[in-house]
């Protein structure tokens, strides 16, 4: 009776050991079909959908480059602090004083 487990037993073992050596197969066939990349050609669209968008396009980008235009029109540059008329204004003053001898 115990030979009879033992070898119920060791068939067991043995078959699962080949079901997973047939897991372990290497790549078959449907799955290198499944993982194959398929291109997708589109439609050409038709000349004047192209004319359209491409007009779309140059219309904005005169518009942002009016824009960017009028801005640098409008904006002043800032000026520097210690350039104001008043304190050149006072430098030229304080030179001419010592020109004159003051």
């Amino acid at each position: 009776m115990r030979v009879g487990i033992v070898v119920v037993g060791v068939a067991v073992a043995l078959g699962g050991c080949a079901a997973a050596d047939q897991s372990a197969s290497p790549v078959t066939s449907l799955e290198t079909q499944l993982t194959r990349k398929r291109f997708v050609v589109l439609p050409r669209p038709p000349g004047q959908a192209v004319e359209d968008d491409v007009a779309a396009v140059v219309t904005e980008l005169e518009a942002a480059r009016r824009r960017g235009a009028l801005i640098e029109q409008v904006l002043e540059p800032p000026r520097r602090p210690d350039l104001d008329d008043a304190v050149s204004g006072g430098i030229q003053s304080r030179n001419l004083g010592r020109a004159i001898g003051r």
